[in-house]
């Protein structure tokens, strides 16, 4: 059984953060692979996807550290560090299925391709629950959950697009 205390709401903010700023990026990288996909060796996809997670997750740390010194005055303690890395390395699990996809590419089981096309449309899907599941679990009018989730479809969909931009 696990004795373990629940996180807070306020805990519990990092973590989507980090999940979904992965997943933006990842999403972005997956898109720009994929552009030239007849030409991209399947393991350079899964080193590119994995650098791409790693940096963000790493800088999400440093951006954690940066502000818990500008707001509270000093480093985090020792507990507070490992929470923030803890919350840097999870985020690292949003690219998990993507990578096996990939993987199954790199052992030559399905073409890059479809892999890639399987592992934006996982990227995009999570975008696309995380967001559901936030804004239909909020406790706003059903007309103003729906026009939320609308307008986060669409600004999810501007910043893939200037992320397209930006690495195409």
């Amino acid at each position: 059984m696990d004795t373990s205390p629940r996180p807070t709401p306020a805990q519990l903010v990092p973590y989507l953060k980090e999940r979904v700023y992965v997943t933006f990026i990842g999403l972005a990288v997956l898109l720009a692979l994929s552009t030239h996909a007849a030409d991209v060796d399947p393991l350079t996809a899964v080193g590119s996807l994995l650098v791409a997670a790693i940096g963000a997750g790493l800088a999400g740390l440093v951006s954690e550290v940066i502000a818990h010194l500008a707001v509270h005055t000093h480093l985090p303690d020792a507990a507070e560090l490992r929470y923030l890395v803890r919350v840097s390395a999870g985020a690292l699990a949003t690219v998990a299925l993507p990578v096996i996809v990939l993987l199954f590419a790199v052992a030559g089981l399905v073409p890059i391709e479809i892999a890639l096309g399987i592992a934006i449309w996982v990227m995009a899907l999570t975008l696309g629950a995380v967001g559901y599941i936030a804004v239909f679990r909020s406790r706003l009018t059903w007309w103003t959950k729906l026009a939320v989730f609308a307008a986060l479809l669409l600004l999810g969909l501007v910043v893939i697009g200037v992320q397209l931009l930006a690495h195409g």
